[in-house]
């Protein structure tokens, strides 16, 4: 969204402090509590190619509710700063997803106590610097766009771009039958740039593009959004991978093109030995390898020479060719 998720913040509005006081273990009163309202997650297709289906953002509404809202999924308690107390999901006929739904959007209404401790996170809500949010919950099913198959079940990958009905789209999964919700966070970078928020959930990722995938979608320039947080690191992973392959296979070729230089250059005059040095040693290593087993099929198409004559007589007349 254009505008801010949090909004309307302040003091709660009328009949809300009575839900608020369903979650606390005495009454508050409407001065002791800073109330906001923030969209959780919409509808809307994300930067990793997914986005939650209208149905699964009327399930969320309902899971939502009482939640926790801490700081970049820390799952720590004393990060605990507020608590959701009521969500639904509210639509924008003017506006259209990129997918040709009406805008759907998640919106909820929470609350934190005026203490000393929250005075400062309280003034960065007011200030427009806290105000994306991520939510933490977890998916049953997982669909591919194009084909409709559950994600890893078909060969369609999200963010690549095919043919349906005769039409050009791009591939995303869409999020659906959700179960369960964990909380919510405050954080840096968003995922949904309409929303403004980012969003996690648990599943095997078995649908995840591997590296080669990336580099090949990278290359034909399928990829119109930054890359997601995951898989850049798995083109790190992969580069770092091929770094230390590239070097101990560097070191073994070294090692055989030095031994094969010597062999060749087994010459008692040293100027004689350098030169060859020098002329082999600008060779590449298959290019030495090739000239090394040419030169030992020649070598092994030679007469043997006799080692061990039958008799003294034999030993002189043959002494010049015995090894």
């Amino acid at each position: 969204m254009k505008n801010p998720v949090l909004n309307d913040s302040g003091a709660p509005r009328e009949n809300e402090l009575e839900l608020i006081n369903k979650f606390t273990r005495r009454n508050l009163s409407a001065d002791e509590v800073y109330v906001f309202s923030v969209t959780l997650c919409d509808n809307e297709i994300d930067r990793d190619f997914e986005r939650f289906t209208i149905d699964a953002l009327k399930k969320l509404a309902e899971l939502f509710v009482g939640k926790t809202g801490i700081f970049d999924h820390t799952n720590r308690g004393q990060d605990q700063c507020a608590r959701i107390f009521s969500c639904e999901v509210q639509q924008d006929e003017k506006v259209k997803t990129k997918n040709g739904e009406v805008y759907h959007r998640l919106n909820a209404r929470a609350y934190m106590p005026r203490t000393q401790k929250n005075k400062e996170l309280i003034l960065e809500i007011d200030a427009g610097i806290k105000k994306e949010v991520s939510v933490g919950c977890s998916i049953s099913l997982t669909s591919c766009s194009i084909c409709g198959a559950e994600a890893g079940q078909c060969t369609h990958k999200k963010g690549r771009f095919y043919k349906k009905s005769g039409v050009r789209k791009q591939c995303f999964f869409e999020l659906s039958n959700p179960t369960d919700a964990y909380e919510w966070s405050f954080v840096a970078v968003p995922a949904q740039p309409k929303a403004g928020v980012t969003k996690s959930y648990k599943q095997k990722e078995k649908y995840e593009l591997n590296a080669n995938e990336i580099v090949k979608s990278v290359k034909e320039n399928e990829f119109n959004v930054e890359l997601s947080s995951s898989q850049i690191k798995t083109l790190i992973d992969h580069i770092d991978t091929l770094s230390d392959t590239v070097e101990s296979a560097s070191e073994y070729l070294r090692g055989q093109k030095k031994m094969i230089i010597k062999n060749l250059c087994d010459s008692k005059d040293e100027k004689l030995a350098d030169l060859i040095n020098m002329a082999f040693s600008k060779m590449s290593t298959g290019e030495l390898l090739r000239f090394y087993n040419e030169t030992m099929k020649t070598q092994d198409s030679a007469v043997t020479q006799l080692k061990k004559p039958c008799s003294q007589k034999a030993n002189n007349e043959l002494e010049g060719f015995i090894v």
